[in-house]
């Protein structure tokens, strides 16, 4: 076991193991590969959106983190009312990982995090990827908190797509 940690400690940057017990490591382990998780979708997004738009976008922000750290359980939308594209895919302990892809609007993001935070979903991570002047690609981890009302990813995805389009339009669809 020493000797794997030891491997996996050699691996990781040493910005993210500040200190060299076993638990450290594997949770700088486990932040290393989600930030690479984030970078490749925000290249796969880059690449998309030069070859078709915000659409290819959306499929390629799903793509990039198929099977990682997830349960196969996720809800998709197209892009529709609202213009965005959301994925939701139930983690493990209330833990729901969420992405939304659309084009930008001024104060869509603020609204949104204050809206999850009303229905009890706590941001614990999020990452924004710009994908020119129009495009964006959101990345959120949620924690489902107490006197939360949902309970799948998929009601969890129909929430956060309500909520960007309503972010968007004034009027939920």
């Amino acid at each position: 076991m020493n000797d794997h940690l030891a491997s996996l400690k050699a691996l990781i940057p040493s910005s993210y193991i500040p200190r060299g017990d076993q638990a450290t490591v594997v949770g700088g382990a486990i932040d290393y590969v989600k930030q690479l998780e984030q970078q490749l979708v925000a290249l796969q997004a880059e690449a998309a959106a030069r070859r078709g738009g915000i659409r290819a976008v959306a499929t390629a922000a799903s793509a990039a983190s198929d099977g990682v750290f997830v349960s196969p359980q996720y809800t998709s939308y197209s892009e529709g009312c609202g213009g965005v594209d959301v994925e939701a895919m139930a983690a493990v302990g209330g833990h729901v990982r969420v992405r939304v892809a659309g084009r930008r609007w001024p104060g869509r993001l603020v609204r949104a995090v204050a809206a999850l935070e009303d229905l009890r979903l706590a941001v614990l991570h999020l990452a924004v990827n710009s994908l020119g002047h129009d495009a964006v690609v959101y990345c959120f981890n949620l924690k489902m908190e107490d006197g939360c009302e949902v309970a799948t990813a998929d009601e969890v995805a129909t929430l956060v797509h309500q909520i960007f389009a309503y972010a968007t339009s004034g009027a939920c669809c």
